[in-house]
């Protein structure tokens, strides 16, 4: 277990957790920002991470997200001096690099501040010119890549296409 995060606590750049050491793929999940998990904690989310890593068979995964300010509640964002934070786009291309299977699942952007929602744009066109492969646990209505907090253990991971 691993974690970058800023010297004044305030965005996280990057979390690693190790699921087999025998190997597999190393997945990159993409969420929206930066919450309460570290190098020795983990929250709600980077549970279910860890649980749909070693369903796929994953050996591990790297946690990056557009938004590196680190909050519980995403409506922070909107009151963040800096959401986006000032190291986020180099750990974001070293992540994209470093996995083989890029996931993006930052949930309906409707929760995130108008102004702001360009730079999820921005990261979906960044995972894409990558190259590697694109999965997703499916959609919102809205069209955007499903959050697995509440989705079932049984959710499969499926390809996305380019929009």
């Amino acid at each position: 277990m691993s974690a970058v995060i800023s010297p004044c606590g305030t965005w996280r750049w990057r979390l690693d957790r190790t699921i087999d050491m025998l190997g597999g793929p190393v997945y990159a999940f993409f969420g929206v920002n930066g919450a309460t998990a570290d190098a020795e904690t983990d929250d709600h989310t980077v549970i279910k991470w860890n649980g749909f890593t070693a369903i796929a068979g994953g050996s591990r995964y790297i946690v990056g997200n557009p938004f590196g300010f680190r909050a519980k509640d995403v409506r922070e964002l909107a009151g963040a001096a800096d959401p986006v934070g000032p190291d986020n786009a180099r750990y974001l291309a070293e992540i994209i690099a470093e996995a083989d299977i890029l996931v993006p699942c930052w949930g309906n952007r409707s929760k995130v501040p108008a102004r702001l929602r360009g730079h999820i744009d921005a990261l979906r066109d960044q995972i894409f010119a990558a190259g590697k492969p694109v999965k997703v646990f499916g959609f919102t209505r809205s069209g955007d890549p499903l959050h697995p907090l509440t989705l079932a253990w049984t959710t499969p991971l499926i390809d996305w296409r380019r929009p």
